[in-house]
């Protein structure tokens, strides 16, 4: 590829990083390391309600524990800064007035009734609810009285109508949606503050990011995205969405199949490459039956079109057996230096173990090493 492969991990940090997380921001890691490119993390942080510096803080420690350290972005710095949405109000800002300068945005005052009842509207017809693009329109006199009175408003993109949008996604393949269902969307809210869709555009373009590796529910917002692409004259990057992780109820994966975030699997005693080794095999299918891979490896053989587009299902039973083989491998002072934080909890061992305790202790992890899985 002649153009460097740039991709990004960018989580909203609004609770426990969750595994599926953690397989995103390994996919991402191992195509940029596999094509010595650029690895990205920042923070999507717009959702203030909800978003925590705890729940950063719990992200940061869950990716370096597993090793998927990057290149560029929060606490490491880099030339595209800053690294958080928060941060970046400004910028959003600038190109909010270029759009609506250029007559590719407008102010729509709409209330929150009236959209309803257009909605409900809509829907008493067997239609597709989507605004109906009344105030695009408005005089240039009229919207500068109602700024001027401080009607509420919010900021909406022009959707280019009876149009297909297509991708060539490289998972999914070839997707195609009707302009027609998108719709005059907000870009701006009432509060000032920009959408997810509208930041995440421009964060890419202007981190100049050539790969967005994604789960599949994101699929559903991609149209709107790649209108905005458009409409700010950017390039849009190529597209890869992964399917979802189910249990092996094969719905999706919720705290009803057991730990869902990174931080219970630490907590439990799984090892990082262990882990790593297992989220690779989610939904990746390398091309021989090989099982145990080292991180060298996986970046090695790593690539896209290996992924495959039917969900991935998680096997527990796979993970205590590649973490069994894992623990297999370390020699009686790794095994026991992993050991010990989980014996001093379980009130086996002493807080600072002498040279006597420490011996026995390494005994015994030597002599179950072959009955315990995690």
């Amino acid at each position: 590829m002649s153009q460097e492969v740039r991709v990004r991990f960018a989580p909203s940090p609004t609770g426990p990083f969750h595994i599926g997380g953690a397989r995103s921001a390994l996919f991402n890691y191992l195509v940029a390391k596999h094509n010595h490119g650029k690895f990205v993390v920042r923070i999507e942080d717009t959702d203030r309600k909800r978003s925590t510096s705890e729940s950063e803080e719990n992200i940061k420690e869950a990716l370096k524990w597993l090793g998927i350290n990057w290149d560029e972005g929060i606490d490491v710095g880099g030339p595209n800064g800053p690294y958080r949405q928060t941060e970046r109000l400004d910028i959003y800002k600038k190109y909010t007035e270029k759009l609506l300068a250029e007559g590719k945005a407008y102010y729509c005052f709409c209330t929150p009734e009236e959209l309803e009842a257009e909605k409900q509207a809509q829907l008493a017809k067997g239609e597709t609810p989507v605004y109906s693009g009344k105030c695009a329109d408005l005089p240039k006199e009229t919207v500068e009285q109602y700024l001027k009175e401080g009607r509420p408003h919010v900021i909406r993109i022009k959707t280019p109508k009876n149009e297909t949008i297509e991708l060539d996604d490289l998972v999914r393949g070839h997707v195609s949606f009707d302009s027609n269902n998108v719709g005059d969307f907000v870009i701006v809210k009432s509060d000032g503050i920009p959408v997810y869709n509208y930041c995440v555009v421009l964060d890419d373009a202007l981190m100049h990011i050539t790969h967005v590796i994604r789960a599949e529910e994101h699929l559903s917002n991609t149209p709107r995205q790649l209108v905005i692409y458009k409409a700010l004259g950017f390039e849009a990057p190529k597209f890869a969405h992964v399917s979802l992780i189910l249990g092996a109820d094969k719905k999706k994966m919720s705290k009803r199949h057991g730990a869902t975030s990174v931080q219970q699997y630490r907590d439990m005693g799984y090892l990082p490459d262990a882990l790593v080794n297992f989220l690779a095999l989610l939904g990746w299918t390398p091309d021989s039956d090989q099982e145990i891979f080292s991180r060298d490896e996986l970046i090695e053989q790593f690539t896209l079109d290996r992924v495959a587009k039917n969900p991935a299902v998680f096997d527990i039973e796979k993970l205590n057996w590649i973490n069994f083989h894992y623990m297999k491998q370390l020699d009686e002072d790794q095994l026991y230096a992993v050991c010990l934080p989980h014996l001093q909890k379980a009130g086996y061992a002493s807080e600072n173990p002498d040279e006597k305790e420490a011996a026995w202790l390494k005994a015994v992890c030597a002599a179950m090493r072959e009955h315990v899985q995690y």
